[in-house]
């Protein structure tokens, strides 16, 4: 049986530009009715970010519901306060305060040399674990605890979706505490789709390189270099990336599973 995600109400951390600008078409093109995250930075660079993201999005899907809400992914507190905004925004829209999906894309990495021990931080480990790692925990805890008037995820089930990485499952990428935390995650998302059953589906997917502010951050000759390493000499395109997602959202007879999308760059 495909889950229909026509009206469903779906919260994307991570979402002003990238990979998750992307997921917030792909999902607003299913009908799903949007709660959107962005960091709460008030640089220009960033406000202008979410002002595009949400002007495409309302041009493109103008009886859809989109809203931003800022929170900082790496704080418990902010990850805590944007599920109550996003279950008040969902019983403002009508929806009774349920939240039928969630995607945790927010990911946080600072680049260093993956071999050199001295150029990564502990900070670096505590920042990479907190935003890739402690978030997800965390926004699952909120929507699936119990409340009195049933809002959230706890009896309406749903399902959870996990923006890993395949440094993940391989040495190599960003950098060691990235690759660390990614690994991390992976086995987070087996651990709550395990226990969490049967009512919500967790599953994770695991994008190569992608086209993003952050991926260009190789530069490009590396960037380059891991594209010709890859089957299809090819990057992955974001919206490629999306269509994945998507599927996981439907398919109701996955979870604990996750998904490489990399060009075959580690078959």
């Amino acid at each position: 049986m495909v889950y229909s995600l026509k009206d469903k109400v779906v919260l994307i951390t991570g979402a002003s530009a990238g990979l998750g600008a992307a997921l917030a078409h792909a999902f607003a093109a299913e009908g799903c009715h949007l709660i959107l995250n962005s960091s709460p930075s008030t640089s220009a660079a960033s406000l202008q970010r979410v002002s595009s993201t949400l002007s495409k999005l309302r041009t493109s899907f103008p009886s859809l519901k989109v809203e931003f809400i800022k929170a900082d992914c790496a704080e418990e507190a902010d990850n805590v306060r944007l599920v109550a905004e996003a279950i008040s925004l969902s019983k403002e829209w009508g929806f009774g305060g349920r939240i039928d999906g969630c995607i945790a894309n927010a990911g946080w990495t600072r680049f260093s040399n993956i071999a050199d021990l001295d150029d990564v931080t502990c900070e670096d480990f505590d920042k990479c674990m907190a935003v890739n790692v402690k978030s997800p925990y965390v926004l699952l805890r909120e929507l699936k605890r119990e409340r009195e008037d049933k809002a959230g995820m706890g009896e309406c089930g749903g399902f959870m979706l996990l923006t890993s990485s395949v440094a993940g499952e391989h040495p190599g990428g960003s950098s060691l505490a990235y690759c660390v935390s990614k690994a991390a995650n992976l086995h987070l998302m087996r651990c709550m789709a395990k226990h969490q059953g049967p009512k919500i589906r967790i599953n994770a997917v695991k994008p190569g390189v992608l086209p993003t502010e952050w991926g260009l951050q190789f530069g490009e000759e590396r960037f380059k270099a891991i594209v010709d390493t890859t089957v299809l000499k090819t990057v992955s395109t974001l919206e490629n990336c999306a269509l994945i997602y998507v599927m996981l959202a439907k398919n109701d007879s996955i979870t604990g599973e996750s998904i490489t999308i990399d060009g075959g760059q580690w078959i």
